[in-house]
Parts: structure tokens; sequence; C-alpha cells
């Protein structure tokens, strides 16, 4: 009978580099067994235990190994790298500068060395190293990525980006560069080729969150929110609870959508009086039309109210498609349809986005100073084109009020003009136009008027698209008027009355305000003429006259 052959080092390692860690691990001991000092083997049976889960009993065979024969580098770059992975970077880089100290030739342990110092946050010494380990080994994919994610970190965007492109022409498949680029050109606002690097990571990784994400910040800054959001939502349906996603799908969203939805529907008095008047108007069977669909609580509103169908219409993407998922999360993706369109596109037929007439139309256009851009125009499409004659319309009518006001803190900013010595007036720009919103429960003003009756609006009919009034106010308290605070009734039905002027802090439309050009100081007992207009974007106040008091 032939003896087996004692396993050889060489075999021991041909198993290792083909991954049959326990064929390595049996040729090791054998070796061992026989030579127990054997420097190799300690070493490879380490490499056996790392790459086995089995880090502390791995760390004492390299340190054996090491006793044994210290003269061998990659002794303590095994020994450094296994610290590196373990967390204990100050370890891991005295063991690769043991490793430097035999032979500094060698580029690998540079790298290794450079990544340990980075940890620490040692950038500058790291990107040495990184440099040390190219001017070894240029074509080195790796270490390029290395030096150019330091230099990132560094602040030199340049050089990092000359890095990162001397990686991808080594190796253009390189996904991590890609991305790593891609995020750089983002930051340096190159926005158009980082879009195409993130495209690159994700045509090859589709399911890769952070290049999803990182396109979504790309196309909001491009002003394509709704590409964005498709890129977003995909993610979302792979890792919905990933933090990165959660934070962008909502940034993205608040940002395409203006924040005052968040207030408007937990404003309880506006919404009390929609469910009010909904469940006085609609009737089995009713088909309901709805005018702005926003979160969709109104259109829910209706058909808990008993309609058969709600259409409702909502021309920004981004909320019909939240209102869409907000209806059939609440059971009613049978009886709503939401259409991501104007209601002036809306068709009427069997084929129709309304198969009939609405029975009932309900509408929300309303702003703060109550008249809304086009609004007057909206109504009345709908009125004839889209609702039956006679159909009940909600808010059917409003009326409008105001007051002369004193605001000195207001008018510091309305308009803007001079701030801390300096000529702010360029910045006036960004006021909003028209009337500004007051809050007449929490800002302080002093009413140099009693309340007066401004202009009546009735929706059920066509009204000329503008119009005035002349009032004469009496001043009941002297002072400095700097505008007229304005509010109004919405008249939801017959019985059915929203009111602007509450000072409940839930009141989300609060008051407006319109600033003279110029502050008029008055006298108890002087009378003013006020014009009170409305054209079809919004409702203004003049000045015609002033009797008595001290004048402009």
């Amino acid at each position: 009978m032939t003896d087996t052959p004692a396993p050889t080092l060489m075999e021991a390692a041909k198993r290792f580099r083909g991954n049959d860690l326990a064929g390595a691990e049996d040729a090791c001991r054998a070796i061992l067994a026989t030579d127990p000092h054997n420097a190799q083997a300690l070493h490879l049976l380490g490499l056996v235990a790392a790459h086995t889960d089995h880090p502390d009993y791995a760390l004492t065979l390299f340190a054996q190994a090491i006793a044994e024969n210290g003269n061998d580098p990659s002794f303590h770059n095994s020994r450094g790298s296994l610290l590196f992975q373990q967390g204990r970077a100050a370890e891991a880089e005295e063991a690769f500068r043991a490793g430097l100290a035999i032979n500094p030739r060698l580029p690998e342990l540079h790298g290794n060395l450079g990544n340990a110092l980075k940890v620490q946050a040692r950038l500058e010494e790291a990107a040495d190293c990184f440099r040390t380990a190219l001017g070894l080994r240029a074509e080195a994919p790796e270490m390029h990525h290395f030096l150019a994610a330091t230099l990132r970190e560094l602040g030199d965007l340049e050089e990092a980006e000359q890095h990162f492109r001397a990686a991808l022409e080594q190796a253009p498949d390189y996904l991590d560069v890609h991305y790593s680029l891609a995020e750089l050109l983002s930051t340096r606002g190159r926005l158009a080729e980082a879009e195409a690097e993130f495209r690159i990571v994700l045509a090859a990784a589709p399911r890769f969150v952070p290049a999803q994400v990182g396109l979504a910040h790309v196309l909001q800054s491009l002003d394509r929110a709704a590409e964005a959001i498709e890129v977003i939502e995909a993610a979302r349906e792979q890792a919905p609870d990933h933090p990165m996603v959660k934070f962008t799908r909502r940034l993205i969203y608040s940002n395409a959508v203006p924040g005052w939805h968040l207030p408007m529907i937990n404003d309880f008095e506006r919404n009390e009086a929609y469910k009010q008047s909904l469940e006085r108007a609609v009737k089995p069977g009713s088909l309901v039309l709805e005018i702005g669909t926003g979160s969709g609580i109104v259109a829910m509103m209706a058909a808990r109210a008993g309609a058969r169908k709600v259409v409702t219409c909502e021309v920004n993407p981004i909320l019909a498609r939240v209102a869409k998922e907000t209806v059939a999360r609440n059971g009613y993706a049978d009886r709503i349809d939401v259409v991501p369109r104007l209601s002036t596109q809306l068709t009427v037929g069997e084929c129709g986005d309304l198969p009939e007439k609405a029975d009932v139309f309900v509408s929300e256009l309303i702003n703060i100073g109550m008249l809304a851009p086009r609004m007057l125009s909206v109504l009345q499409h709908a009125r004839t084109h889209l609702v039956k004659p006679g159909g009940a319309i909600i808010p059917r009518a409003s009326t409008v009020y105001a007051m002369l006001v004193e605001t000195p803190e207001l008018a510091r900013i309305n308009p803007v003009e001079t701030i801390d010595g300096f000529d702010m007036g360029s910045f006036d720009v960004f006021r909003s136009p028209g009337y500004q919103q007051i809050d007449l429960g929490a800002d302080a003003h002093t009413p140099l008027s009693e309340p007066f009756t401004a202009l009546d609006f009735d929706f059920t009919r066509n009204m000329p698209e503008e119009g005035e009034r002349v009032i004469d106010v009496t001043i009941v308290t002297g002072g400095t008027c700097h505008g007229v605070a304005f509010w109004f009734d919405l008249f939801m039905d017959d019985e059915v009355v929203y009111k602007s002027e509450s000072r409940a802090r839930t009141n989300h439309w609060k008051q407006a305000m319109t600033f003279l050009e110029k502050p008029i100081t008055l006298s108890a007992g002087d009378r003013l003429r006020i014009v009170a207009r409305y054209d079809n974007n919004q409702i203004s106040f003049g000045i015609d006259g002033l009797t008595g008091g001290e004048g402009v």
C-alpha cells in the first residue's frame, strides 16, 4: 500500500484560491502537524479563519506567523486588513507601517495605510499614501478612486474629478466610480453630466438606492419634478423604509407643492363647512364634480355623503398622484376619479371624464384674498359646460368685508425698501403680488375704522370679470393708515356659512391686506373714500379722496 503524500503549501494555497476553504484548512493543519513553526502555513490558515468568520483566531494566527517570520510584509498586511475591517484603524495603521518598513515599494500597503488614515480623519496623510501607491503602480483604478474620494472630502473637487476620470479610463465599467463622479458633478452644479453618470450606474444596477436618490435630487434641481418623482417612487417600491428615500421623497414633494396645503386640510372650520354643505346637497345617486382636488379630502367628503360618483380634477400632477393614493387608501377608488387636468379640459359623455353633467358642483379655488386668478372664468365655464341647470353649487356666494388698519411692523416690509441703512428695494420683487397675508388674531395692528362691506359675489350666475364699488368710510381712531385689511364670508348654501375672519389658529387663510403705496395720517372723524375693485385675478383697494384730517 502506497502512503498518501503529505500536502504541500502550494496545494494548500491552490485550494484557498479555489475557495475550497475546508481543503485549504486541512492541508495547512497537516503541514503544521509536522512543522508547527511554518510561518506560511500559519498565515494561510489565518486567511482561512478570516474568511470563515473567525477573526480573533485569524489575528492570533497572523501574530504567530509574524513571530516565526517578521520579515514578510504580507503577514503584516493581512493582519492590518483584518484589524481595519474590525474598525480598529489605529492598530491597522501600525500593522501597515510595519509592512512598509520591510518593503516600502508595495502599492497595496500604501493604499491600505491611506484608508486607515482616512478613517481617522487624517485626510492629507491619506492622500499622500494614495499618491505614493499610484507612483508605484499608475494602472490602479481603485487607487485613483480612493485618492479622488479623499480629495473630494478635502474640497479639492477639480483634482478629485481628474482622478475619478482616470479610474474610468482604466476601468470603464467601475460602477462605484461612476456613482462617485455623479455625486461630485452634482456638487459642482454640472447637473446634466451628473444625470448621465447616475443613469450609467442604474442601467447596470437598477436597484442601487443611493444612485436612485442622487438622480432624483438632480432631476429636482433641473426643474423636472415629475421625473424626479418617478425615480424616487421606484426607489420607494423596493426600499420603502430607507431613510434616504423617505427624506428625498418628502423633499421633492414638499418643494413641488405649495406649503399651505397642509394647514388647509387641518382647517377644521373650513372642513366642517364643506362637510355640512355636501351632506345637505348630495343625494343618493348624485354625480359630483369638484374643481381643485388638492388633498382629495373634499372629494372624499362628497363620496361619504352618498355620491354615486365623484369626478375631481387637479392640474398639479404631483398633487393628483398623492390624492389618488389617498382616495385608494380610504377605500373610495371605485367611486372617485382623480383627473390630472384643468377643469376646462374635461369632457362630458359616454367616453368622457364625466358620464353626464354633474348634479353637484363643489370648488375650492379660494385664496387668502378670496378671489384667485381666473377663478370667475373657471366657475363660469363649469356652470355652462359641466353642471346641470339647477345643479347645487358649493360655495354659492361670498361677501368681502374690509377695514382700515395701522400696522407698522408689517408695513416695514410691504414694500421692501430700506433695512438697516441698506436699500433693499430690488428684493421687493420676491414679495407676493397684490395683497399680503395678515393674521388679525396675532399680528400687531390698530383698527382705524369699523368693518365695512366691500364686495359681493354670486357664484351661481355669470358675473362681469371686473367691477368696483365706492365706499365712504368714517375714521373712528386716529393714526397712520398703512392699508386695508379684508376677509370674506363663504355662503356654502342657504344655511352654512364659512367665515375667514375667524381668529382660530387653525384658520389657514387668515386675512388679507392691501398696503398703500404711501401711508396716510388720519384723525377720528375723517371720511375716506375707498374704492374696492376686482378683476379676473384679484381684489384690490384704492383711495379716491379724503375729507378733513391732516391729509397725506
